[in-house]
């Protein structure tokens, strides 16, 4: 997980300080990039790394809603970080990477069919079903990662708030 070091009481101590009535969990880069594990780098869409991101992305789950919460898993959205000498992407900027981590995030979901929603905020932020800077004349993105103030309170907030309200109160049709 994206998190260093003690994540897991670091988050569980959040989620008891704060109780909340649902807990939004969106993660991408980490997730995406190669990581040693057991002695070799991997990364997602490889079988045994599945297994370990299943494995945290479970725990995360767990402890977000272990005071009753709701859970939404945002979609990882597609990224444009920087390029290559040779113009190609760095894999973990690969679609083919996004789209493996927002399949774990189905398989998580289908283990918690009561609990955990899935909104799909890379079809919000990459409408054509591909990276972007903009929306309509908006630029949405900063650096083809992070989210731009505007994105967020004009494209994103919008989008997201109601959803979450409505997750809140049980009233939430996808």
């Amino acid at each position: 997980m994206i998190c260093r070091g003690n994540w897991p009481s670091r988050w569980q101590k959040g989620v008891n300080k704060d109780d909340p009535d649902v807990s939004v969990i969106e993660l991408n880069r980490w997730e995406l990039m190669d990581r040693k594990l057991n002695g070799t780098y991997q990364h997602v869409g490889e079988p045994a790394y599945n297994a370990y991101l299943l494995g945290q992305l479970d725990k995360a789950v767990t402890i977000a809603g272990s005071k009753g919460a709701a859970v939404v898993l945002l979609t990882a959205a597609y990224t444009h970080r920087a390029e290559k000498p040779d113009g190609s992407l760095y894999p973990e900027d690969t679609p083919a990477r996004v789209d493996a981590w927002n399949q774990l995030l189905v398989q998580e979901q289908a283990k918690h069919p009561r609990t955990v929603t899935i909104l799909n905020l890379n079809k919000l932020v990459c409408p054509n079903g591909k990276f972007t800077w903009t929306i309509g004349n908006l630029r949405i993105r900063s650096d083809g990662l992070h989210y731009t103030p505007a994105g967020v309170q004009q494209i994103i907030a919008p989008w997201l708030l109601p959803k979450l309200a409505d997750i809140a109160d049980g009233t939430y049709k996808p």
